[in-house]
């Protein structure tokens, strides 16, 4: 049971330092910066070779797969094995991602590098303030880390069964399967090919080489995008939480009284600097959050299309197969775990989506809370707060579109245009 305390330690971070002097977004954090270089984006060395090896391997190897895949599909079509053509499909889709998200990444580097530096000054500084703000900042990172790690162990695991099963099968095929028996060499994906037999030596073990890779390559690429996508959202979230605390403290250890003294007294003066410094300090987090949820539309804004664009169609895909294996009697447990990812990278998004746009709202209600109108100091930053309240009521949110954006109520659309869909596939089949 050892390891299993190691384990449990390691996710809620047992053995760190929260009260470290040098606590940073980096050694917190540890993950953000090798998923990053493994996507090939360098923090020491930026102009490494290094960095292409990896993405471009993956890259290449994904335009391959997606010329089998869309090769099955036609194969699927033309016979009318419609099963063979939605999975074949499925599986391109899916495969599409990978490049799409290195194109993202890759254009648009220097602003990450730039976004994630900006979030270490932001975590440093917040540190720095005392417990009032660092206890709750740093239990929102903790949660961060342990939802990190709850992601990958969806992602992984499903990635691991579909690599899995066709070794367990051969295992299975070995110790209890005779010689007499016609069998197939079982494949995680269904292959074809025009003029030979993919289940052949050796064929069936360059195949099976493929797949593996494949599973390797999309948990490496799109769950990553995935963790850092929500990264980004969560850490702002929290800063957002940062500004409620600071309203309902903006006040604090100020003389009332000297609301009533000249303009250019020293003591109002005093105060006057005082009660800016706290303004400026909420309407620098608000403005870093407002410029990261503008430069995560833009970056992602591609990979973001395709998922809120696809998604529908993928659920519906998974749904016909896992419906279709129930019909003859079997319970496909890979596309479940697969629908279950698939229902799991769209939501996750569109949660965070209407979450910081409630947490927005949240802060402008905090700031008409804060006393400024029963407090004669408020006489002194009311026209800071008016305007505060007045960028607040704008909603924050990741916009695809001038017309679409990322929210649970987008979440209901591709969920429920999904149900239109299997439902058409089931009737037409």
């Amino acid at each position: 049971m050892g390891w299993i305390e190691r384990i449990k330690g390691f996710i809620l971070k047992k053995s760190f330092d929260f009260d470290r002097p040098d606590i940073c977004l980096y050694n917190f954090h540890p993950q953000l910066r090798i998923l990053f270089a493994l996507k090939g984006i360098f923090f020491n060395k930026q102009n490494s070779k290094l960095k292409i090896i990896l993405p471009t391997y993956f890259n290449l190897l994904t335009i391959l797969g997606m010329v089998f895949e869309g090769m099955f599909a036609h194969r699927g079509l033309t016979i009318k094995d419609y099963s063979f053509a939605i999975e074949s499909f499925l599986y391109f889709i899916i495969l599409t991602s990978t490049p799409l998200v290195y194109l993202c990444l890759f254009y648009h580097k220097d602003k990450i590098i730039q976004l994630l530096d900006d979030m270490n000054e932001e975590f440093k500084f917040v540190c720095s303030l005392g417990p009032r703000h660092r206890t709750p900042f740093l239990k929102g990172q903790l949660l961060i880390w342990k939802l990190c790690y709850a992601w990958y162990t969806l992602s992984i695991s499903t990635g691991t069964a579909f690599m899995m099963f066709p070794v367990m099968a051969l295992v299975y095929q070995t110790l209890f399967v005779t010689h007499t028996e016609k069998t197939i060499r079982p494949l995680a994906f269904t292959m074809w090919l025009p003029n030979d037999d993919p289940y052949r030596t050796p064929n069936y073990e360059i195949f099976l080489f493929f797949e593996m890779n494949y599973c390797v390559i999309i948990v490496q690429t799109f769950g990553v995008y995935i963790y850092t996508l929500f990264h980004l959202l969560l850490h702002h979230y929290f800063i957002l939480d940062m500004m409620i605390l600071d309203f309902e403290a903006i006040f604090d250890g100020l003389d009332e009284s000297v609301a009533a003294l000249p303009s250019k007294h020293p003591r109002r003066r005093e105060v006057q600097l005082i009660l800016n410094a706290r303004i400026k300090r909420i309407v620098t987090w608000h403005n870093s959050v407002i410029k990261t949820i503008n430069t995560l539309s833009i970056v992602y804004k591609p990979a973001l299309v395709f998922q809120i664009l696809l998604s529908s169609i993928m659920v519906c895909l998974i749904g016909y197969q896992i419906a279709e294996s129930l019909d003859n009697g079997v319970i496909d447990f890979l596309f479940i775990m697969l629908g279950v990812c698939t229902c799991m990278q769209v939501w996750i998004p569109c949660y965070l989506g209407t979450l910081l746009r409630n947490k927005v709202f949240a802060v402008r209600e905090a700031c008409w809370n804060c006393g400024w109108h029963r407090n004669s100091l408020g006489t002194l930053i009311r026209l800071d707060i008016l305007i505060i309240i007045q960028r607040t009521q704008v909603p924050l949110l990741i916009k695809l579109s001038d017309m679409s954006t990322v929210e649970l109520e987008t979440f209901s659309s591709i969920m429920s245009a999904a149900y239109s869909y299997f439902n058409m596939l089931r009737n037409s089949n």
